[in-house]
This record gives structure tokens, C-alpha cells and sequence, in this order.
């Protein structure tokens, strides 16, 4: 099997992580609060979001959040593929 290469996997999940996060926002800013209500609840099976839905979120605390996920979820991909790469190694030397 192929070696993954990390950079690029994180790139990737980075960009992924953002791309969900803009969508959210999105979907937040188009659906009234009682469609996203039921979505949440329809999604998250035994969590309630009618009173834990934050409505009006500012354009700079989104823009943020994009930038947090993008390193969270490029580390998470970065962490991934290294351990794949090692178990793949370690797999190859058996």
C-alpha cells in the first residue's frame, strides 16, 4: 500500500473542517431558528437545542472559527496520516 503524504492530508482535512464550518454558518444564516432547532436535535439524538441555539453570530467570531478549524482539523489529519504511515511501516518490516 501507498504512504500517504501528511502535508497534503492535513491540507486537505483542514480545508474539509473548513468548508463544514462555513456551510454551518451558512445554513445558520439562511434557516430560521426553529428548522435549526429540529435539525440539531434530529442530528444529535438526546441533546435538546431549543434553549442552547445562539442566533446573529458576528462575521469575525465566524471568520476565527473557520481559521480554528482549519488547524484543528488540518493537525487532526496531519496526526492521522502519520500513524498510518507508521503502521504501514511497521507492517512492511514484518
Amino acid at each position: 500500500m501507498n504512504k500517504l503524504n501528511v502535508k497534503k492530508f492535513a491540507t486537505a482535512s483542514g480545508i474539509t473542517g473548513a468548508i463544514i464550518y462555513l456551510s454551518c454558518f451558512v445554513l445558520m444564516s439562511i434557516l430560521p431558528k426553529s428548522t435549526l432547532v429540529k435539525l440539531g436535535n434530529l442530528i444529535f439524538h438526546g441533546v435538546d437545542f431549543t434553549n442552547d441555539l445562539r442566533m446573529g453570530i458576528p462575521i469575525m467570531e465566524t471568520i476565527l472559527g473557520i481559521a480554528v478549524s482549519f488547524v484543528l482539523w488540518g493537525l487532526i489529519g496531519f496526526i492521522f496520516s502519520s500513524v498510518y504511515n507508521k503502521i504501514l511501516s511497521n507492517e512492511s518490516t514484518e
